[in-house]
C-alpha cells in the first residue's frame, strides 16, 4: 500500500483500516474449504447506478478469489440483469430466472420470500445480497451476508414516500437484524446501523469500496479521449464542473447547487455539467435553470456510460459530490484518482473518503457551497495538491481488498452458529 499523502489522516471518529489490515484479517480467519456463495443481482439497477458500478468492479475479483480457494460463485437474477453484468461474470455459474420480476416492488417481494430458498436449492453455503438496503430475505434458510450502502432515508426528510419508508421500517430493518453478517461500505454507514437501528456493533464490519485506476491512466485535459468526450457531450467550449449523480430531489441536493452556482459568479466562466439518470427531479431542475437564467451555463448530460465517464471526470475543472448524506461517494474518489480537485459535502461518508484533499462545505447552505465552488476553481495550491496527491490517496482504496473483505464476511457467516 503506498504511503498516505503528507498530512493525510481520516478524522479520528472514522478510522479506516489499511489494506494490509483487511487482508491479514481475512487470511487469518478460519476458511471454509470449497466455499459456494450464491449472489443475487436484484436491486443493482442493471449496473446503471453507483451500486451497479461497485458490483461490476468486485464481482470478477470475488469470482477469482473464490476459485483460487477451490470455491465457486453462483449468480442469479432476471436474464436482463445477467446480461447487464455478462462481462464481469466469467468463471461464475450463471442462473437466469425469468420468474424474477424486474419491476422493483415485485422484485423486492421475490427476494423477500424466495431468494434464500433458491440459493439453498443450488447447494450454496451462503447468500450474498449486494444491495441489502433495497433487497433482503426474511428467511434464515441460509447464512446471509448483506451489503448496506447507506441509510440516507434516516438522515434526509422526504427522501422516500410513505410506502417506501414503510417497506424500510417493516421489512429492511428486521432483515438487517436477521442477517448473519452485515457489511457497511464506510464507517459512516456502520455508525448509522449501530446508532440509528441498534444493530450490535460486532455484527457490522466495514468493507470499503475501491476505485479502478486503469480507465484514468494516460488521461489529461488535452488527451484525445478527453477531447472526444467533451465534444460529444457539448462541453468543449469552456471549463466545466462535473456533478455525477442521478437527478433525485432532495437527496442529491441539485437545487441548492444550482442556486449556489448562480450566486458564485462562475456561470460567466464555467459550465455546470449534471451527469446522471433522471430519478424524478429532471423537470424541477430544468425549471430552476430557466428561472435563474442559467440555460447557457448548465448542461444535463443524462446517464453516461462507464467507457465515457472517466474521460469526463479527467477533463473537469473540478468534480463535485454534494449529496446530503452519501454512504460512500465513489465519483469523488474517482476525481482524486484522476488528479482533479474535488468539492464535497461535509456530511455522510465523503469526509472519510476524500480525507484532507477535498474542499468540504455544508450541503445545507447555499452560501457555503458557492464559496466552496469558487475555492475549488481558484485555489492554485489546492488544485496542485489534488493533482499530485490525489492518485496516491485514491490508490488506498482497492477493489481487490473489497473482494477479500466480502469473501472473509462470507466465511464468517458460514462459521457463525445459527
Amino acid at each position: 500500500m503506498p504511503p498516505a499523502p503528507a498530512g493525510a489522516a481520516v478524522a479520528a471518529r472514522t478510522p479506516r483500516p489499511s489494506a494490509p489490515e483487511l487482508i491479514s484479517r481475512a487470511s487469518a480467519a478460519p476458511r471454509h474449504p470449497g466455499l459456494h456463495v450464491a449472489c443475487t443481482l436484484g436491486g443493482t439497477d442493471l449496473g446503471r447506478s453507483g451500486i451497479g458500478t461497485c458490483v461490476r468492479e468486485w464481482l470478477p475479483r470475488l469470482i477469482s478469489q473464490l476459485r483460487a480457494d477451490g470455491g465457486r460463485l453462483s449468480v442469479f437474477g432476471h436474464p436482463a440483469e445477467l446480461a447487464a453484468y455478462a462481462f464481469a461474470l466469467h468463471g461464475a455459474d450463471q442462473i437466469p430466472l425469468r420468474v424474477v420480476p424486474l419491476q422493483p416492488g415485485l422484485n423486492a417481494l421475490w427476494h423477500l420470500t424466495r431468494s434464500a430458498a433458491f440459493a439453498r436449492s443450488l447447494g450454496a453455503d451462503a447468500l450474498l445480497l449486494p444491495a441489502a438496503n433495497r433487497r433482503l430475505t426474511r428467511s434464515a434458510a441460509l447464512p446471509t451476508v448483506a451489503i448496506v450502502h447507506d441509510l440516507a432515508q434516516l438522515q434526509i426528510g422526504r427522501k422516500y414516500d410513505r410506502l417506501r419508508m414503510t417497506y424500510f421500517h417493516r421489512v429492511l430493518v428486521p432483515g438487517f437484524q436477521r442477517a448473519r453478517s452485515l457489511v457497511a461500505v464506510s464507517q459512516t454507514t456502520r455508525r448509522d446501523l449501530v446508532e440509528r437501528l441498534g444493530i450490535p456493533a460486532r455484527r457490522v464490519q466495514v468493507v470499503y469500496n475501491g476505485v479502478n485506476a486503469a480507465p484514468f491512466e494516460g488521461l489529461s485535459h488535452d488527451s484525445p479521449r478527453v477531447a472526444t468526450a467533451r465534444r460529444e457531450t457539448g462541453l468543449a467550449d469552456r471549463p466545466y464542473l462535473l456533478y455525477p449523480a442521478r437527478l433525485e430531489h432532495p437527496g442529491k441536493n441539485h437545487v441548492r447547487l444550482l442556486r449556489a452556482f448562480a450566486a458564485s459568479g462562475l456561470a460567466a466562466t464555467h459550465r455546470l455539467a449534471l451527469s446522471g439518470a433522471d430519478w424524478g427531479a429532471g423537470e424541477l431542475l430544468r425549471a430552476l435553470v430557466r428561472e435563474r437564467h442559467l440555460e447557457a451555463a448548465v448542461t444535463f448530460l443524462g446517464y453516461q456510460p462507464a467507457d465515457r465517464l472517466p474521460a469526463l471526470i479527467a477533463g473537469a475543472d473540478a468534480v463535485l459530490m454534494l449529496g446530503l448524506h452519501e454512504g460512500f461517494g465513489l465519483p469523488a474518489l474517482e476525481g482524486l484518482c484522476a488528479g482533479r480537485p474535488v468539492c464535497v459535502a461535509n456530511t455522510g461518508a465523503l469526509p472519510e473518503v476524500v480525507g484532507p484533499l477535498g474542499v468540504q462545505c455544508s450541503p445545507h447552505r447555499e452560501d457555503a457551497i458557492a464559496q466552496a465552488l469558487r475555492r475549488v476553481t481558484q485555489d492554485a495550491a489546492l488544485r496542485a495538491r489534488c493533482e499530485q496527491d490525489g492518485p496516491r490517496w485514491a490508490a488506498r482504496f482497492s477493489w481487490d481488498n473489497t473482494a477479500t473483505g466480502l469473501l472473509a464476511a462470507c466465511h464468517d457467516a458460514v462459521r457463525q452458529p445459527a
